[in-house]
């Protein structure tokens, strides 16, 4: 009778501590599981800001070339204006007689109107018979000529200053690409390596919970145990 006592004992205290383990463990298989679901909703949570920052991106992409588009076509109009001013010039010095230069003239500034722009011929020196054609214009409108000088060799300044920002800005594009390919690819290589942390993170979890959930049983709490329930049974023996 004592013996089955003593076996009931042990049985009852090996049982409570299964239960305290598996308790424990249950406990540790909760927390796991929340933090797992914690990462994965983070994890969602940045794959849906990296979808919305790449709609975001594509459609940034679309504008910036419609702007490039555009500024290709400025700077082929630019060129056309060139070569139509270089053509324009060379039409006017292969003028060879003063009556189509005078009709040319009349053509460029009408506000003189068509008696302007006669022809004189000034002697070079007493008695010479053939001199040179002058134009006659009035005399105030020759500040005309000097203006349009002035403004001519400003827009010529301007033009290159122009050009040369322009060239500066497509240098400027083309560095603010590789920054964009180089943030991109950091940023993919981000992604990759989360990614992969992540599903190493879930492997290593889904191991540690099955640990947890295999039955364990600590060999030091169950030895004291057993010892106190030995001494317990050998003093009961003792006892009348």
């Amino acid at each position: 009778m004592p013996r089955a006592i003593g076996a009931a004992i042990l049985a009852g205290f090996v049982i409570v501590i299964l239960l305290n383990t598996t308790w424990r463990n249950q406990r540790k298989i909760a927390n796991a599981n929340a933090a797992a679901a914690h990462l994965e909703h983070e994890r969602d949570s940045l794959v849906r800001q990296v979808a919305i920052r790449e709609t975001q991106q594509s459609a940034l992409i679309s504008e910036r070339r419609t702007y490039e588009t555009q500024i290709a076509d400025l700077r082929a109009s630019v060129s056309q204006l060139e070569r139509r001013r270089a053509e324009e010039q060379f039409t006017i010095r292969r003028i060879r007689t003063t009556g189509a230069l005078q009709h040319h003239l009349r053509t460029v500034f009408p506000e003189l109107g068509d008696s302007a722009w006669g022809i004189t011929t000034v002697p070079l020196h007493n008695g010479d018979t053939v001199g040179l054609e002058y134009l006659m214009v009035p005399a105030w409108f020759a500040e005309v000529f000097a203006i349009d000088r002035a403004n001519a060799r400003s827009w010529e300044a301007q033009r290159d200053r122009l050009l040369e920002t322009d060239s500066l800005r497509v240098v400027i594009a083309a560095l603010q690409d590789s920054v964009t390919v180089l943030e991109a690819s950091n940023g993919a290589a981000y992604a990759s390596g989360y990614r992969s942390a992540h599903i190493a993170y879930d492997q290593l979890n889904r191991r540690y919970v099955a640990e947890l959930r295999k039955p364990q049983l600590r060999i030091a709490p169950v030895i004291g145990i057993l010892g106190a329930v030995g001494v317990g049974l050998v003093v009961g023996r003792v006892l009348p």
